[in-house]
């Protein structure tokens, strides 16, 4: 029987950068990007499931934190897989750090930017006089691209560093907030906000969504354990092809690794990844399918911005080859909920 992590064992594992381990003997890792919850409901269902041992990998699901970012722990060796963005990958390759995306199951921005409707913003060019809430440390750089995009100045724009919660926008201290659309954005529903009531900004309608999560490596495992990553890669895929099937039975799933979560929190959680994951290449029957056009996007948008200074090869930042050899049953995943 599998060991349950508690949510205490994972928040004391993102606050102390202890590594919790429920197998002592697990050769690899997989570091997530937050605590255990329904955003990583595949490679939880996965783990659970006992795929990543079908395919003959001892690994391990660790979360991450504020201090603890998974290109970091993964470029250092400290763990084998995380989770990320292709924006992640290509800055630390500008830098020369040989990281690889190995599977794209994100295939849209996971933020959005929610207005409500009686502010009168309809669209980014509406933005001149408004205010918007951003985070910052890389993160506002996408909406700051929508408003290039939009032909609006930032300097007609109030921009504001907004916290990790949604109080001070329902308190009216700024009109447009920046949201991940599986987090931030169900809050404001559970606040009382119905879709009629709100305008999405939307970054891939301005040309700039910088998608969102992916598993990669480094060159060196990829090099060294080819094998390693093909069984990681499968069983991945095939978690998420059991999440996005039944969202209410991989919701028990989730719970039983972070039991301060609720089931219908986590159900929608769910819900909200699957339109992140159904959209290009997805909707072709193609999930999990890195595209050179969404990385160009995004190398576009850092530049821009002065993250990197220069270009990269970037089909040295992804690689197919291992999504190519999968199954073609786990390319198909459930998108109609």
């Amino acid at each position: 029987m599998k060991s349950i992590k508690t949510a205490a064992l994972s928040v004391l594992a993102v606050i102390t950068g202890v590594a919790f381990s429920a197998s002592p003997q697990a050769e690899e890792t997989l570091r997530l990007e937050w605590v255990m919850q329904g955003q990583f409901a595949g490679p939880i269902v996965a783990y659970d499931k006992g795929y990543y041992e079908e395919a003959g990998v001892a690994i391990e699901l660790l979360p991450a934190g504020p201090d603890i970012k998974p290109a970091v722990t993964v470029a250092q060796g400290s763990d084998t897989f995380g989770l990320g963005h292709p924006n992640q990958i290509i800055a630390a390759r500008s830098n020369g750090v040989p990281l690889v995306m190995v599977m794209q199951f994100g295939q849209k921005s996971a933020t959005t930017y929610v207005v409500r409707k009686e502010a009168g913003i309809s669209s980014v060019s509406d933005m001149p006089g408004h205010s918007v809430g951003l985070w910052f440390g890389g993160d506002e750089h996408e909406f700051l691209a929508m408003l290039n995009a939009a032909g609006v100045g930032q300097e007609d724009v109030q921009i504001i560093s907004q916290g990790f919660d949604i109080i001070s926008w329902l308190n009216g201290e700024y009109e447009v907030m920046q949201v991940t659309r599986f987090n931030e954005l169900l809050q404001v529903y559970d606040n009382g906000f119905s879709p009629e009531d709100l305008v999405l900004l939307n970054p891939e309608d301005y040309g700039v969504a910088l998608i969102s999560g992916g598993l990669f490596t480094t060159e060196r495992v990829i090099n060294e354990k080819p094998d390693v990553v093909q069984g990681v890669v499968e069983a991945t895929m095939r978690g998420w092809k059991d999440a996005l099937a039944d969202p209410g039975a991989a919701a028990e799933i989730v719970l039983k690794y972070n039991e301060e979560l609720t089931l219908e929190s986590q159900v929608n959680q769910i819900k909200a990844m699957a339109d992140l994951i159904c959209a290009g290449p997805t909707l072709e029957g193609a999930f999990g399918k890195s595209v050179l056009a969404d990385w160009e996007t995004s190398q576009s948008v850092i530049l821009e911005a002065g993250v990197i200074d220069s270009t990269i090869d970037l089909e040295e930042g992804f690689t197919n080859g291992f999504w190519d050899m999968v199954s073609a049953d786990y390319k198909q995943v459930m998108c109609s909920m």
